[in-house]
């Protein structure tokens, strides 16, 4: 009896870990801001290798300040005001997806080079997004001076960043 549930056991656990394997969603980029070092993270929201296309991005807080690696959703206020995502088009196995607080550039999720990557338009070229970093004013932490998309350009992998400022 011991080693049937010792084997029941092992083999639960081993189709857990496949499961969250097949459902684990795939880090698109992240949005760093001067306030503190954590971040607001927008991952693809993938099951068994497909985009869920009903709701595409997953974004979260990830903390790298007081409680490393610990997550949290957003708030209504913060995902309505500043860090949400609308969809804006679905199409076949990809999305196209708009910032709420920045609405100039879309972002379009989709597989690139077998990866779920963000496309977005920097200097001018299709890059696949990495990073948003967001500059503050000290005194007034809602207000932005620049902000700044990092990325790599889809076709030759070089490194892109473009710098806008808050008019």
């Amino acid at each position: 009896m011991k080693h049937i549930f010792s084997l029941i056991l092992i083999l639960t656990l081993h189709l857990s870990a496949l499961a969250t394997k097949a459902n684990a969603d795939e880090r698109l980029f992240h949005i760093a801001r001067s306030l503190n070092p954590n971040w607001v993270c927008y991952d693809a929201r993938v099951k068994n290798g497909k985009l869920n296309m009903d709701d595409p991005v997953h974004v979260y807080w990830h903390n790298n300040s007081d409680n490393p690696g610990h997550e949290n959703e957003l708030s209504f206020f913060q995902r309505k005001m500043a860090y949400g995502v609308k969809v804006l088009k679905r199409g076949n196995q990809e999305a196209e997806v708009r910032l709420t607080a920045y609405k100039k550039r879309n972002l379009q999720i989709c597989k690139h080079k077998g990866k779920w990557v963000a496309l977005c338009t920097i200097n001018g070229r299709r890059c696949i997004l990495k990073e948003i970093y967001v500059q503050l004013k000290p005194k007034n932490p809602l207000s932005v001076v620049y902000f700044q998309l990092s990325g790599i350009a889809a076709n030759d992998g070089s490194k892109q960043a473009e710098k806008i400022y808050n008019k």
